[in-house]
């Protein structure tokens, strides 16, 4: 019997290991990107308007290098990234469903969405890849979100952040890239 695999939708996690991110200054940044409203899209309407910029720091670069290496380690493709920004959640609040691909310019869209737990209260959000399995439809795969983890899944995919459970705020950093 032969097999021929036309299509697979690939979903990688981890945690940060082997380097101390200083999620703390990532953090920083957010918060005051939110303080001084540097949205990266002032259309109230869209979901970019809810995000915000982050600027270069150490951190951040260590961070993506430490994803771009063990990606191309382990999956023999390179990472380019496009876009990052950062999210707060407050109390019951939750993310819109997100689409990061443009179905109407494919070129032009990204390949992977990369979402990282900047600051999360443990056991207290997921973050939601909607996917469709053949003529199983509308399906759901459920990744809890903490501290130091990072997800990355194609941007073809709708996702969203679960609502915060907590009073403490949930701070998400998530990114954007090519692969070549």
């Amino acid at each position: 019997m032969n097999q021929i695999i036309l299509s697979h939708i690939d979903v990688t996690f981890d945690l940060v290991k082997g380097i101390n991110i200083d999620r703390n200054k990532i953090k920083q940044d957010i918060l005051d990107s939110v303080a001084h409203q540097r949205r990266l899209n002032d259309n109230s309407v869209i979901p970019a308007y809810h995000d915000y910029a982050v600027p270069f720091s150490i951190p951040l670069q260590w961070f993506h290098d430490y994803v771009r290496d063990h990606f191309q380690t382990e999956f023999k493709k390179t990472l380019i990234l496009i876009k990052t920004w950062g999210n707060i959640y407050a109390n019951h609040e939750s993310s819109l469903n997100r689409l990061q691909v443009d179905p109407v310019d494919l070129r032009h869209s990204p390949d992977y969405v990369i979402v990282y737990g900047i600051d999360i209260v443990d056991e207290n959000c997921e973050l939601v890849i909607e996917y469709d399995d053949n003529r199983r439809k509308n399906r759901t795969k459920h990744i809890p979100l903490k501290n130091n983890k990072f997800v990355i899944f194609p941007s073809t995919q709708r996702y969203y952040i679960t609502q915060n459970k907590e009073k403490k705020l949930n701070v998400i950093l998530t990114t954007v890239c090519e692969y070549v």
